[in-house]
């Protein structure tokens, strides 16, 4: 398939300022939603910060993808969690860890509930590894770490 035939999706977020490192965020017809900071940084910590809207997005992705790539590999699918970490810091900018902005690494721990194989398991994670796209773009940017576990059903 040459590049002129692929297909591709724009996402667009709307913001506006709202004082205090607020900002209302608006996608699509939905209700608009707010990221903030930590006091400490002048904020009000009455909502997401950026990092965690990130971290949460990516989180998201993954257990969505797990649904669909489970379909894919016919894993009959019981449940799906995932934990995700955002770690980052300000590093002068000499620092190899302020190359990518700062993002030392990203974490998920993904557990999956299925009566399914073993090698139906490894077909989902391969799947997600390969074409996860939040997934891809994270680990573009920085180092990821995901660890899988099978969790048998009761």
């Amino acid at each position: 398939m040459n590049d002129s035939a692929q297909k591709t999706i724009t996402r667009t977020a709307h913001t506006e300022w709202k004082g205090d490192l607020r900002a209302e965020i608006r996608v699509r017809d939905c209700a608009p939603f707010y990221s903030d900071e930590p006091k400490g940084r002048g904020g009000l910590f009455e909502h997401p910060t950026p990092a965690e809207y990130t971290i949460g997005a990516l989180t998201g992705c993954s257990a969505a993808h797990v649904e669909m790539f489970a379909k894919e590999a016919s894993l009959p699918l019981e449940g799906c969690r995932v934990e995700g970490r955002l770690t980052m810091g300000h590093f002068p900018e000499e620092d190899e860890r302020s190359r990518n902005g700062g993002v030392v690494e990203i974490s998920l721990d993904i557990e999956v509930t299925s009566p399914g194989t073993e090698a139906q398991f490894e077909k989902v994670k391969a799947l997600f590894r390969e074409q996860c796209v939040l997934y891809r773009f994270a680990r573009a940017a920085a180092p990821v770490k995901d660890v899988w576990t099978l969790v048998r059903p009761n």
